[in-house]
């Protein structure tokens, strides 16, 4: 059986079971678990699937449970979740900032520690929509801050605006370091629209991106993409990260550092 009609056959199993595993896949393809493990990467690199211990589930359903457990949680919660390696993906990316440097920084938890990571640097212009990216870049009295207008949501602590606003469009940013809710091989993701829109707008605005995301992020899924890689942007991750998405990415020309 060819690798593609073996593939899209999986794919068919899943719509009907939402679940499968190596084993029972190995079996009824008459194939050995170490193809299928492959079959379930590429799928699961396309988004087409999650991986699990042992096999994949579908999208969907992770989609479904991926939410409602960031739902669980309010933003105080998360911000302290996975906080060591949050802080060591920023302290790491504040390396790539200089003085004087015009840059734009998201909401988001590890934006948070991205901008509490900038004590130190002088003559800094940050632009946010983040609430409590504002108030951290803002007890250096050597950085100007500016905080995107828009609807405020608590839960994000964050402004939310359209995307079509031209505010940014008068703003000469160097770089944006944005955090994000999911990354896999096929690009970066947030779990709303508003959001992805958001950082979609956030990256045409800039001459270079730094994505700023903990290991689970690669374990993450959410529903909108914000954009694919692309070669010369860079992605600032732990060492726990997936080695095969790493690689992945990699290959599309993306800078991949490790803290």
């Amino acid at each position: 059986m060819l690798k593609a009609e073996r593939q899209h056959r999986i794919l068919a199993r899943m719509q009907e079971t939402n679940a499968v595993t190596v084993r029972e896949l190995a079996q009824a393809f008459s194939t050995s678990p170490i193809t299928i493990r492959r079959d379930l990467l590429e799928l699961g690199e396309k988004g087409l699937l999650a991986r699990t211990h042992g096999g994949a589930v579908a999208v969907h359903e992770v989609l479904a449970e991926g939410n409602a457990r960031y739902e669980m949680y309010s933003y105080a919660e998360r911000d302290h979740q996975q906080s060591a390696e949050k802080a060591a993906i920023a302290e790491c990316a504040a390396q790539y900032i200089s003085d004087g440097d015009s840059i734009l920084i998201n909401a988001g938890t590890t934006a948070h520690a991205l901008a509490q990571a900038l004590r130190g640097h002088q003559d800094l212009h940050v632009i946010t929509n983040g609430l409590t990216v504002a108030a951290a870049a803002g007890q250096s009295q050597l950085a100007h801050v500016y905080v995107l207008a828009g609807r405020l949501d608590t839960r994000k602590q964050a402004t939310i605006e359209r995307a079509d606003n031209d505010v940014l469009a008068g703003i000469q940013i160097r770089e944006a370091f944005l955090g994000v809710h999911a990354v896999s091989a096929a690009g970066i993701f947030m779990r709303d629209s508003e959001d992805a829109a958001m950082n979609r707008a956030f990256i045409a605005s800039a001459s270079r991106c730094t994505i700023l995301a903990d290991h689970t992020k690669f374990k993450a899924y959410a529903s909108f993409r914000v954009a694919a890689w692309r070669a010369g942007q860079r992605l600032v991750t732990d060492a726990a990260a997936d080695p095969a998405i790493v690689a992945a990415i990699r290959a599309q020309g993306v800078e991949v550092v490790c803290a």
